[in-house]
C-alpha cells in the first residue's frame, strides 16, 4: 500500500543519529507527506461523457454534467477532493492519452479513472459493418476486433497504466470498462439489422475487450477494474429499459451510454472507491 493512500495529511517523524564531537546526536525532524486528493479523469468517449448530452466542445463532446467522472465528483462531494480535471476526449487511442492526457498527473493526484481501448480495437468500424454492412462483413470485423484485442491491446494498456502509475505514485486507479453495447440474443428482442447472430458475435467482442483489460488492469498493483458489463446487464441498447443508445439522431452518441447509463457508472464508482 502506498504512503500517500493513508498518510495523507500527517505528519511523519523522521531520526537522523549523527556524530558530533564523538558524541552520538539525535535530531528528530517533521516531513509533511504529501496530500493527494486531486482527482483526473482520462479517457475516450464514455469518459468524456458522449451520449450524455450538453457538450463543452465540438471536438471532445465533453459533457458538462453528464459524464461519469463529473457525476462521480458530486456523489463524491468536492469536500472529498482536492483539484479535479476531466482530460477525456472522444476519439483518444490509448497513444493519445500517454502524448496528451496524462500532463495533469503528479503526486497530489489521489484518484484517476481511465476508460480506454476501445477505440484501438476498431470498435467504430465494427459497430458500422454489422449495421450496415452483411452477415459477412460482421463477422469478418469482429473477427478483426477482437484479433487486434489479443495481440496489441495488452502491450498498449500495460505501458499507460505503468506510465500513469509513474506520474501519479500516491493514486488510486479506476480502470472502467465497456459493456455489452446490444441485447442479448433472443427473446424476440428487435434491433434494426442487428439480429441474434450479429448481437451475439459484438457481445462476445465485448467480452474479449473486457477480459483483456481486466487482465492488464491485474498486473498493476493499486489499480481497481470496474466491469461495466455487470453495471450495464439488461439495459444495452434494444432492451425495454436501454441505457445505451441504438443508432442515434445524433449518429456520434450511437452505442454510446445516455444519462441513465452515466448515473449507473457513477453510482458503481462511488460504490467502489468509497
Amino acid at each position: 500500500m502506498r504512503r500517500g493512500w493513508i498518510a495523507a495529511g500527517m505528519a511523519v517523524m523522521v531520526t537522523v543519529t549523527g556524530c558530533s564531537g564523538g558524541a552520538d546526536e539525535k535530531v528528530t525532524e517533521t516531513v509533511q507527506a504529501v496530500v493527494a486528493r486531486d482527482y483526473v479523469a482520462l479517457g475516450d468517449s464514455y469518459a468524456a461523457g458522449l451520449g450524455g448530452g450538453d457538450y463543452v466542445d465540438t471536438s471532445c463532446l465533453q459533457s458538462k454534467d453528464k459524464s461519469y467522472p463529473q457525476l462521480w465528483i458530486e456523489d463524491k462531494g468536492t469536500a472529498a477532493l482536492g483539484a479535479t480535471v476531466n482530460n477525456a476526449c472522444s476519439g483518444a487511442l490509448i497513444g493519445t492519452v500517454r502524448s496528451r492526457q496524462l500532463t495533469a498527473l503528479n503526486d497530489k493526484t489521489g484518484y484517476v479513472t481511465v476508460t480506454v481501448g476501445g477505440n484501438d480495437a476498431g470498435f467504430v468500424a465494427t459497430l458500422q459493418q454489422c449495421v450496415l454492412g452483411s452477415d459477412k462483413t460482421c463477422a469478418d470485423s469482429v473477427k478483426l476486433a477482437v484479433d487486434t484485442m489479443d495481440k496489441t491491446l495488452p502491450t498498449g494498456l500495460d505501458g499507460l497504466y505503468t506510465e500513469i502509475r509513474a506520474k501519479a505514485p500516491n493514486a488510486k486507479v479506476y480502470v472502467l470498462g465497456y459493456p455489452h453495447l446490444v441485447a442479448d440474443p433472443g427473446n424476440g428482442v428487435k434491433c434494426d439489422s442487428l439480429v441474434d447472430a450479429r448481437r451475439k458475435t459484438l457481445n462476445e467482442a465485448s467480452d474479449t475487450l473486457s477480459e483483456v483489460i481486466s487482465a492488464a488492469v491485474s498486473k498493476h498493483p493499486g489499480f481497481t477494474y470496474v466491469d461495466a458489463r455487470v453495471i450495464f446487464a439488461g439495459h444495452e441498447a434494444c432492451t425495454k429499459e436501454p441505457w445505451i443508445h441504438s443508432v442515434a439522431d445524433d449518429v456520434s452518441e450511437s452505442f454510446h451510454p445516455n444519462a441513465d447509463g452515466y448515473k449507473a457508472y457513477a453510482k458503481v464508482l462511488l460504490s467502489v472507491t468509497g
